[in-house]
């Protein structure tokens, strides 16, 4: 997945461009991570860890270019390469092993760093203000490091793979320089992690991570 994210930022400075064809842009936000169902054979049974996470932030920087060859009245076409990264902490966990209940002395947290390829339409109007539209794909480097109970540990680093839908504005305040707010969903696609007990056995346990990114930014051309 990474040589084709690579591929793609190749793609988007391949080619000839004009005057502020290119832009950048850097943005932070809130990030809202869904409960996750760890699920895998622990104990010889097949068992799942119901977790749940606070709010946190997101924050991210992408590069990117106008496609004007693909363009026409109605959108403007534009490809990105961006790089981001968010952070939840666990606040419940509820591991089937031990009966219905919540599991005490919870703690801990998981950090995404995403890199994503971006094809994205911007629908023009007749004022300052462009919504917009895109979709990503990429790989998502996830650290896991939740506890929970008497030093049970869900510990781990994984890439996955990744996609999101984009939609979102922006508002043009000078020449080539735009404030922008989207709404971003994201799915990280079968995510592995080990669960560790006190003694000693450990077991893998993978679910898929969805979540829901508000952001606000700012874009320069140049």
């Amino acid at each position: 997945m990474l040589k084709w994210t690579v591929a793609a930022l190749a793609l988007t400075v391949a080619a000839p461009v004009a005057a502020q064809d290119f832009y950048g842009q850097v943005y932070g936000g809130f990030d809202r991570l869904q409960d996750s169902t760890f699920s895998g054979t622990i104990g010889g049974a097949n068992r799942t860890v119901d977790t749940g996470f606070d709010d946190g932030y997101s924050a991210g920087v992408s590069i990117g270019r106008y496609f004007s060859g693909l363009s026409n009245d109605t959108y403007a076409l534009r490809g990105e390469v961006e790089l981001s990264f968010s952070r939840n902490e666990a606040n419940t966990v509820d591991f089937s092993g031990n009966g219905v209940g919540n599991e005490g002395n919870v703690g801990g947290d998981i950090r995404s760093t995403r890199l994503f390829a971006n094809v994205l339409a911007d629908f023009k109007t007749q004022s300052r203000l462009t919504p917009y539209v895109g979709a990503g794909l990429g790989v998502d480097f996830v650290d896991h490091g939740i506890s929970y109970g008497r030093n049970v540990t869900i510990t781990g680093q994984d890439e996955a793979l990744a996609a999101q839908l984009i939609v979102g504005g922006a508002y043009e305040v000078s020449d080539g320089v735009s404030l922008f707010s989207d709404v971003r969903f994201l799915r990280s696609f079968d995510v592995e992690s080990t669960r560790t007990a006190p003694n000693g056995t450990t077991a893998r346990v993978s679910d898929d991570l969805s979540r829901a990114n508000v952001n606000f930014g700012l874009r320069f051309q140049f």
